[in-house]
């Protein structure tokens, strides 16, 4: 059987380069890791996926758009005025197909994509304004993840949107109650090992590929602490519910009337501070929970 010719046979692999080690990487994490690894970070977690919104940007450009559309407005009036006085030739201003004056239709036409871009922009910029402000320990774990690579993996310069705190917003905005706000203060409660989970699959076979930096890295489950503050809220809630029973039935004595009231009174109270501090209803909201 004939051998195949040199230019029919397929061309050898290259073998693979031998990966860097631990101390080559942190020596120079902007070759070894950079954006491909601060992607796979911020991709791991709804909390890291922080941005700016570009707030007086944004401001400023629907000024300049809005004062366009403001002097063509003007223009477009004075127009009007003009071809509708007692003195101005008969011509028919309630037409579009007959229209007289070609410049008011020039104006319309410029007018319809300038007003189509100031609305987007206008609605866009409302909704990024309704976001919620960025907690303060999500751009710390962003700031902790430079340290951990010498503040050198990414380009500084790229890095400061972080420091505009006034103006992050998070891509997956999460409501959380105003307990667990409170707990997230604590990086104890925040960094307890009983809320720890492994790191995302994906993030996993890149650091352990690659990333010497993996141990330095605290992945909580948001599911776990929620299930447990709502096992809490749960049994807070029944005790409310059925405590005052067991008071009101041994209340006995002269004026007993008077003490069930004052016991249902604090208990209500007591009820709806608990509703405001573990939901997320509003406050009339509130109201009637307690009321039912």
């Amino acid at each position: 059987m004939p051998s195949p010719s040199p230019s029919s046979r397929l061309p050898h692999r290259l073998p693979s380069p031998p990966p860097p080690v631990d101390e080559e990487i942190l020596r120079k994490p902007w070759k070894y890791l950079g954006y491909r690894s601060y992607s796979s970070f911020l991709a791991s977690d709804d909390n890291f996926l922080v941005f700016r919104r570009f707030g007086d940007l944004n401001a400023r450009v629907l000024l300049y758009l809005q004062d366009q559309i403001v002097r063509l407005e003007e223009r477009l009036e004075e127009l009007d005025t003009l071809h509708s006085a007692k003195t101005a030739p008969d011509i028919h201003n309630g037409s579009f197909r007959l229209e007289p004056v070609p410049e008011r239709s020039k104006i319309l036409e410029e007018l319809h994509p300038k007003l189509k871009e100031y609305n987007a922009l206008l609605i866009q910029h409302s909704t990024l304004r309704s976001r919620p402000k960025v907690p303060k320990w999500d751009t710390e774990s962003l700031r902790n993840w430079h340290a951990n690579t010498q503040n050198v993996c990414i380009h500084a310069p790229e890095t400061a949107y972080i420091t505009h705190d006034h103006d992050l917003i998070s891509l997956v905005p999460r409501a959380t109650t105003p307990l667990r706000h409170f707990l997230e203060h604590s990086s104890r409660f925040r960094l307890a090992r009983i809320w720890r989970k492994r790191a995302p699959s994906h993030l996993a076979n890149h650091a352990t590929a690659q990333h010497p930096l993996s141990e330095t890295l605290h992945f909580s489950s948001d599911s776990r602490i929620d299930r447990t503050i709502t096992m809490l809220i749960t049994a807070a809630g029944m005790a409310m519910l059925i405590a005052p029973l067991w008071v009101l039935a041994v209340t006995k004595g002269p004026n007993k009337t008077i003490k069930r009231l004052g016991i249902i009174t604090g208990f209500v109270a007591v009820f709806l501070v608990l509703i405001s501090l573990t939901t997320v209803a509003k406050p009339f909201e509130s109201l009637a929970a307690a009321a039912a």
